[in-house]
C-alpha cells in the first residue's frame, strides 16, 4: 500500500513538473528535464556495459579470441579524448561505424521510402471497389507529387493541372501527419488525466502545482508594479 502511494505521488509530481512548462520556463521543469536525461543516460550506460560484458568480455575469457577485435575497436574510440595529434587512432573505428551505419540506413530508406511504394503501386488492387478507388487515388497522388518536383519543363497550360494536384496531395499528406501528431499528444494528455483522476493520491501533486502557479501569478502581479510615466 505504501509503495503504491509513493509511486503515484512520484509519478504525479514528475508529470506536474514536466507540465509546468505550459505555464512558463521554471526550475521544476529544468529539474524534470535533467532527471529524464540523467536516467536515460544511466540506463544506456548500463545496457551498453552489460551487452559488452555478455557478448565480448565473457566470450574472450572463454577462449573466443575473435572478440578482441570489437574490444580493441571500442577502446580506440576513446582516442577522441586525446590530443589532436593522437586522435587518429579513433578514425578507423569511426570510419567503420559510419560506413556500416550509412549502408544500413540507406538500404532501409531506399526500400521503405521508394521500393515499397513502387511495389505497392505495381500490385493489382483486386476487384473490391473501395480498394480499387484507394489504389487510383494513391497512384494519382504519387504521380502528381513527383510531377510537382519536375522542374525541367515549365508547369503551364495543360501541364499545370498535375502540378496543382500534386501540391494539394502534399498538403493533405502534411495535414494528415500533423493531425495524427496532435491526436497522439491528445491521447497522452487524456491518459495522464485518467491517471490523476483514478489513481489514488495522484491528484495531490496536481493540486499543489495549481496552488504554486496561482501564488506565482499573484506574486508576479503584486510584487512588480508598473512604472508610471
Amino acid at each position: 500500500m505504501a509503495l503504491d502511494i509513493s509511486t503515484a505521488l512520484i509519478m504525479g509530481t514528475l508529470c506536474v513538473m514536466a507540465w509546468s512548462i505550459m505555464y512558463r520556463y521554471n526550475i521544476t521543469y529544468r529539474l524534470a528535464e535533467d532527471l529524464v536525461i540523467g536516467v536515460f543516460g544511466g540506463y544506456v550506460m548500463y545496457t551498453v556495459s552489460l551487452t559488452t560484458m555478455q557478448n565480448y568480455i565473457t566470450p574472450l575469457t572463454k577462449g573466443d579470441l575473435i572478440s578482441i577485435i570489437p574490444i580493441l575497436a571500442g577502446i580506440t574510440l576513446w582516442g577522441q579524448l586525446l590530443s589532436p595529434k593522437q586522435r587518429w587512432v579513433a578514425r578507423v573505428p569511426l570510419a567503420f561505424i559510419t560506413g556500416v551505419g550509412s549502408a544500413i540506413a540507406l538500404k532501409g530508406a531506399v526500400y521503405g521510402n521508394i521500393l515499397a511504394y513502387v511495389q505497392a503501386m505495381a500490385t493489382p488492387p483486386g476487384y473490391n471497389p473501395w480498394t480499387l478507388f484507394n489504389f487510383v487515388v494513391a497512384a494519382v497522388a504519387t504521380i502528381t507529387t513527383v510531377w510537382y518536383f519536375f522542374f525541367t519543363v515549365e508547369a503551364k497550360g495543360v501541364l499545370k493541372l498535375p502540378s496543382t494536384i500534386g501540391r494539394w496531395a502534399m498538403m493533405l499528406a502534411f495535414g494528415s501527419v500533423a493531425g495524427s501528431s496532435v491526436l497522439s499528444n491528445a491521447t497522452f494528455i487524456y491518459n495522464r488525466a485518467q491517471f490523476f483522476l483514478f489513481e489514488q493520491y495522484a491528484w495531490v501533486p496536481l493540486i499543489i502545482g495549481v496552488i504554486a502557479i496561482a501564488v506565482d501569478i499573484i506574486r508576479r502581479k503584486t510584487g512588480a508594479p508598473t512604472k508610471q510615466s
